[in-house]
């Protein structure tokens, strides 16, 4: 469980350094897609989906017009976690050819 173990300021940072498209503080990372079709956004979530069965770890998902946003947080310990930081790292593998990043 030692993945679910908050990350300090400092460790967030450092890895937010290695994931540019990510922002956010200890409370949460996300990272938004614009310039997306709906029919893209839905690939993307069901990729995205594969990476949460497999890392037991869920994001929250918003589709709204042109746009796909990922948040994450591990909602058990109420900060940003080694998990969010490997799934954010999975996750834009499918992302990075969606759309433009914002």
């Amino acid at each position: 469980m030692a993945r679910r173990i908050l990350l300090t300021p400092d460790e967030l940072s450092d890895a937010l350094e290695e994931l540019p498209e990510w922002a956010g503080d200890v409370h949460g990372i996300h990272r938004r897609v614009k310039g997306i079709d709906f029919r893209g956004a839905a690939r993307c979530v069901t990729a995205l989906a594969d990476v949460a069965e497999e890392l037991d770890h869920h994001p929250d998902v918003e589709i709204s017009y042109g746009n796909l946003t990922v948040h994450l947080i591990t909602h058990s310990v109420d900060g940003v976690t080694e998990l969010d930081v490997e799934f954010a790292r999975r996750a834009d593998v499918h992302l990075d050819d969606a759309g433009e990043t914002a």
